[in-house]
């Protein structure tokens, strides 16, 4: 056996999918290893349709003549004289690519390529079971290569679209499970508001603790499904941004006042200059809410008692806007970060237990970040802290516009 034809017979048999090499062989006489150079000769000049003839003996192949390779070498001076009388076997290729009929095209053309690139003008020889078959050219198996292309094209393509119109059809399920999860949620969330009110009566010390379980648990609820619905249409490229003139600096002081009780009842101090400078940018001010909200909540979370974030704004070199988020907390793994921001996973710190969600807060930051053109980066070390640095472009940029009055104070948008 040959090391071309060794290769081959490493290669992987064909799938019911794949057509295999036998559809390429074509019929093409076989001569013995003793036939005369002359008599190869005349074959060839008679039969032009011939590119290549397979050398056999015992049924099995042992060498390949290329026309072209053969009658190039007998056009040389005095070949002829030489080599007339003198076996085939003197200038055939003792080596040819060979490979059993049953072998997928795609293992054809990986050995074609990687053991014997001149079969893509000599032909290979075809076997089954060992036994010569016949001849397949080169341009056969690129023709098929190419027809299997454009067969696999058009089924991705087709599985795409099916794709595509599951996740249209996931994105309308859990847009109509959230209107109707939201709707008794936010009743559960008001009615247990007013009775920790004591708007219905007095209450023990017991039955207010559990109201207040019942307010809190239904707040974290909303959050989950308004997570897990924004990210969903994000992930289905149907979010979209609702861009207006903003005050970024106005957008911080903003979000820092709306997270500056939850610092101050974790004891955590909360670190931004709410004297910076103007600076004007292009953006959808729901949604860079919920972006700082997430990384501010999400700090406030993971850092304890006495610990410090900073929220504040740069400019780099190439004036894309920085908008960064540190603390001092716990930290994140390094071989966690990229985890963390994939939904529903999470760094499985026993530290972070109590305060852990149902990981979509960062994803969804994430997703809306991209939406601005923006990168979200984490750098972190374990017990040292976290930074999130929020990018956007220089494009997002502008300057004041006429006439621009303050940003009113939203309702917070929680992260989970």
């Amino acid at each position: 056996m040959t090391g071309a034809k060794a290769a081959a017979a490493d290669g992987h048999h064909s799938n019911k999918e794949t057509p295999c090499a036998h559809i390429l062989a074509e019929e093409a006489p076989a001569i013995r290893p003793q036939t005369s150079c002359a008599e190869v000769h005349a074959m060839l000049r008679r039969n032009e349709a011939l590119s290549a003839l397979a050398v056999v003996s015992a049924e099995q192949p042992v060498g390949l003549v290329s026309r072209l390779e053969f009658l190039a070498k007998m056009a040389r001076p005095y070949w002829p004289e030489l080599f007339d009388r003198k076996p085939i076997s003197k200038l055939m290729d003792p080596a040819p690519l060979i490979v059993e009929w049953d072998h997928d095209i795609e293992a054809v053309s990986d050995l074609l390529l990687s053991q014997k690139p001149k079969a893509m003008i000599d032909g290979f020889i075809v076997t089954r079971d060992g036994k010569y078959s016949g001849i397949a050219k080169a341009t056969a198996l690129m023709r098929m290569t190419v027809t299997l292309a454009g067969e696999r094209f058009n089924r991705l393509s087709d599985a795409l679209h099916q794709v595509t119109e599951a996740n249209s059809a996931k994105t309308k399920f859990l847009a109509n499970v959230s209107h109707e999860l939201r709707t008794p949620l936010n009743a559960i969330i008001g009615f247990s508001e007013l009775l920790s009110r004591r708007l219905y009566g007095p209450l023990t010390a017991q039955q207010s603790e559990h109201v207040g379980y019942i307010h809190h648990s239904g707040q974290l609820l909303l959050s989950l499904v308004e997570d897990l619905l924004n990210l969903s249409v994000s992930e289905a490229g149907q979010m979209e941004l609702y861009e207006e003139p903003l005050d970024l600096q106005e957008l911080l002081a903003s979000c820092a006042k709306l997270v500056g009780p939850r610092a101050a009842s974790a004891s955590v101090h909360l670190e931004f200059d709410e004297n910076g400078a103007e600076e004007w940018i292009n953006g959808d001010a729901v949604k860079l809410k919920q972006i700082l909200l997430n990384l501010l909540t999400n700090a406030i979370k993971f850092t304890g008692p006495g610990g410090r974030v900073r929220l504040q704004k740069t400019l780099s070199p190439a004036g894309n806007l920085r908008i960064e988020v540190a603390d001092n907390g716990i930290g994140i793994r390094e071989q966690d970060i990229d985890k963390i921001l994939q939904p529903f996973c999470q760094a499985h710190d026993k530290r972070a237990h109590p305060n852990q969600g149902a990981g979509l807060g960062l994803p969804l930051t994430k997703a809306l970040v991209e939406l601005h053109g923006g990168q979200l980066f984490l750098h972190s070390r374990l017990d040292f802290g976290t930074e999130a640095e929020v990018r956007l472009p220089a494009t997002r940029r502008r300057g004041k516009p006429e006439g621009a009055v303050p940003e009113t104070d939203v309702e917070p948008l929680t992260g989970t």
